[in-house]
C-alpha cells in the first residue's frame, strides 16, 4: 500500500504539468490562427477595390452602354465587368425574362458558355433575385437551400461555369425599371478568404439598374426602328393606292369625255342622216328627168358620190362604238402593222423617215376588230412621222409576252420614232379627248386610240424623252374577256 502511494503521489505532479504545456500549446496555436485571420482579413481589404475605383468602373461601364446597341454585346460586357468588379466572384450569370414573364433563360456567363438553363420566377437563385424588390446578399444554408432547387442537369451545368464550387456567398439583384420585370443578375463568391459583405449591396443594384436601363434602350430602339420600317412601308402602299386611284379617276375622266364624244357623234350622225337622204332622194328624182345625154348627168354623179361618202362617214361615226360581232374576228397583228406600213410608206420617204420592223413570226392570232387596230396603227405612225420633221428612224416591234399562273399571256406592240419627244408636262394628258398641242390637231386621234385598245381589253402607254424620241407600247390579250367583248357593244347607240 506504501508503494501504491508513492506512485500515485509522484505520477500527479507530472500529470498537471503535462496539462499545463497542452494549454500553452493551444493558446498559442489560436494566438496563430488569430494572427493569420487578420493577415487574411487585411489582404482581403487591401484587395477590395476602394469605393471610388468602383464608381469609376461604373462610370465606364455606363460609357460603354451609352454607345452599344447590341444586345448580346451588352450582356456580355456587363458579366465580364461584374466579375471585376466584386473581387472573389466565381462566375456571374445573367437571366433575362421571357415574353410572358413566365420563364426565365440564362443570356450571358462570365465563363463564355452559354449552356442551356432556364428557371422559374421564385426558383433557384436567379428566380428569387427575379422576384426580390431590391439585391440582396445570400450565404450559408439559405444559399445551398436555392441551389438544391435547380435541375439536377442544371446543378451541373452551373458547377461547371463557377471557378470554385459550391460558391459560399452570392449577391442577388433583378434588372427591373420601374413595374417591369426584365431579368435577375446574379455574382456567386466562391473564396471563404474573400466573402461579399452587405456594402457590396449597392453597387451590385446600381449595375442591375444600368443593364435594366440599357435593355431597355436597345428595345426601343428596335421598335423605334421596326415602326419607322412600317411606316415607310405604309406610305409605299399608300403612294401606290394614291396612284392607283388618280389612275382610275383619269380613266374615269377619260371614258366620261369618250362617251360624250360617242354622244354627240351619235346626235350628229342622227341630225345629219335626214338632211343628207333628202338631198339624195332630191337628187335621184332631178336625175330620172334628165335626158341620158344630158351634160349635167356628170355633176349629179359626183353630188351622189359625194353624198354616199358622207353617208358612210356617219355610219362609221354611229357604229364606232359599238362594233357588231361579225366584226370581231381572229386578227393576225403582223399583217394589219404590214398593211398599214403600206399605207404610210410614201409618206415616210417624203419626209425622210427610214423604217425598220421587228415582227415576232411566232406572234399568235387574237380576236379583234382589224380596221380599228389598223386606225390605232396609224394614227400613231403619222404622229411619229409628224415628231421627226427632218427625219428619222421609225421601229414597230411585235412581242409575245407569256403569262404565268396569275396573268394570261399577251402580245405587245411597240411603235418608236427618234423624234422631238413630249413635254413630261403633256405626258399625263395626251390621251385625254381635246388635248391637243399640234396647230391643226383636234385633240381626238390618241384618245380614240386608247379606247379603242381598252375596248379590246388591252392597255396602252408611252414613254418619251425630249429630244431623243418616244415609244409606244400597246398590250392586247389573245382573246378579249367577256365582259369587255359586251361593254364594247353596249357602250353608246
Amino acid at each position: 500500500m506504501a508503494r501504491m502511494r508513492w506512485s500515485t503521489s509522484h505520477t500527479r505532479p507530472y500529470t498537471l504539468r503535462q496539462r499545463r504545456r497542452g494549454r500553452e500549446r493551444i493558446q498559442a496555436l489560436e494566438q496563430q490562427v488569430a494572427e493569420l485571420r487578420a493577415q487574411l482579413a487585411t489582404q482581403w481589404v487591401q484587395a477590395q477595390p476602394t469605393p471610388g475605383t468602383r464608381l469609376d468602373t461604373l462610370l465606364t461601364l455606363c460609357s460603354a452602354l451609352l454607345v452599344t446597341h447590341d444586345l448580346p454585346a451588352i450582356l456580355q460586357l456587363v458579366v465580364q465587368q461584374a466579375k471585376a468588379l466584386f473581387v472573389g466572384a466565381s462566375g456571374v450569370l445573367l437571366f433575362l425574362s421571357d415574353t410572358t414573364g413566365q420563364m426565365l433563360e440564362l443570356r450571358a456567363t462570365s465563363a463564355g458558355t452559354l449552356p442551356p438553363m432556364r428557371v422559374y420566377p421564385g426558383q433557384s437563385t436567379a428566380g428569387r433575385a427575379f422576384l426580390a424588390p431590391r439585391a440582396m446578399l445570400m450565404a450559408g444554408p439559405e444559399l445551398a437551400l436555392a441551389l438544391d432547387e435547380q435541375q439536377p442537369a442544371q446543378y451541373a451545368e452551373l458547377s461547371n461555369l463557377l471557378t470554385h464550387w459550391p460558391p459560399v456567398s452570392a449577391l442577388l439583384a433583378p434588372l427591373r425599371l420601374e413595374s417591369q420585370r426584365l431579368g435577375s443578375l446574379v455574382i456567386y463568391g466562391g473564396s471563404r478568404a474573400q466573402p461579399f459583405v452587405p456594402r457590396d449591396l449597392p453597387f451590385v443594384q446600381a449595375l442591375a439598374d444600368m443593364v435594366a436601363i440599357a435593355i431597355v434602350d436597345v428595345e426601343e430602339r428596335n421598335r423605334t426602328t421596326q415602326l419607322a420600317s412600317q411606316l415607310t412601308q405604309t406610305q409605299t402602299n399608300y403612294a401606290e393606292i394614291q396612284a392607283r386611284l388618280d389612275t382610275a379617276q383619269a380613266q374615269l375622266l377619260q371614258s366620261a369625255k369618250l362617251a360624250a364624244v360617242g354622244e354627240l357623234a351619235a346626235s350628229v350622225a342622227h341630225e345629219i342622216n335626214n338632211p343628207l337622204y333628202a338631198a339624195r332622194n332630191s337628187l335621184y328624182v332631178v336625175e330620172q328627168d334628165l335626158a341620158a345625154d344630158a351634160p349635167e348627168r356628170a355633176f349629179i354623179a359626183v353630188a351622189q358620190a359625194e353624198l354616199g361618202r358622207i353617208a358612210r362617214i356617219i355610219t362609221r361615226m354611229r357604229d364606232f362604238y359599238r362594233p357588231t360581232r361579225t366584226e370581231l374576228e381572229p386578227t393576225c397583228l403582223n399583217e394589219v402593222l404590214r398593211a398599214t406600213i403600206e399605207l404610210v410608206h410614201t409618206h415616210l420617204r417624203h419626209g425622210h423617215v427610214t423604217i425598220q420592223h421587228e415582227l415576232d413570226a411566232q406572234l399568235p392570232q387574237i380576236v379583234a376588230h382589224a380596221d380599228q387596230l389598223r386606225q390605232v396603227f396609224l394614227n400613231l405612225m403619222l404622229n411619229a412621222c409628224d415628231a421627226m420633221p427632218t427625219g428619222g428612224v421609225l421601229t414597230i416591234r411585235s412581242t409575245n409576252e407569256p403569262g404565268d399562273a396569275s396573268a394570261a399571256s399577251i402580245v405587245a406592240i411597240q411603235i418608236s420614232d427618234t423624234g422631238s419627244g413630249i413635254d413630261p408636262e403633256h405626258l399625263p394628258h395626251i390621251f385625254e379627248p381635246f388635248y391637243t398641242t399640234k396647230a391643226q390637231g383636234t385633240g381626238l386621234g390618241l384618245a380614240i386610240s386608247a379606247h379603242i385598245i381598252n375596248q379590246h381589253g388591252g392597255c396602252i402607254a408611252v414613254a418619251s424623252t425630249l429630244g431623243q424620241g418616244s415609244t409606244f407600247t400597246i398590250h392586247l390579250p389573245f382573246t378579249p374577256p367577256p365582259t369587255v367583248v359586251l361593254s364594247m357593244y353596249s357602250t353608246l347607240s
